[in-house]
């Protein structure tokens, strides 16, 4: 009967473990998703302009545009300044949509280019 006692004291007690040991691990759940970025990879623009080579759409240009490049109609700029703050902020993609283009210009992250006009920027 002694035996019986303390396999039974045993279970109770590795039960007992198992149940508070449940609790303990709830703070290991993730809180949102997890991304995986490369050693070196920019997450925001690198380009110091914005231009618009087709219609409605913005891509980033590293070096400084040439004006008579601007050709076309459009009610959007062919070129945008990026600013310090433009740098910081805007994502580091390979085109932009002309609601993006509005964002950006909200929060001041570009400006418009004073030499620029209401065209699309091809070279």
């Amino acid at each position: 009967m002694k035996n019986f006692k303390q396999i039974a004291f045993g279970l109770m007690v590795g039960a007992l473990a198992l149940g508070f040991s449940a609790f303990t691990s709830a703070s290991k759940v993730p809180t949102g998703p997890k991304f995986f970025v490369p050693k070196g990879a920019k997450l925001s623009i690198t380009a110091n302009f914005l231009n618009q080579p087709t219609l409605d759409s913005f891509a980033q240009l590293a070096s400084t545009p040439n004006f008579s490049d601007c050709k076309g109609t459009s009610d959007r700029l062919c070129v945008y300044d990026v600013t310090a703050d433009g740098k910081a902020n805007i994502p580091n993609q390979g085109s932009y949509t002309k609601s993006e283009i509005d964002t950006y210009l909200a929060n001041d992250w570009i400006e418009p280019d004073a030499s620029a006009s209401n065209a699309q920027y091809h070279p």
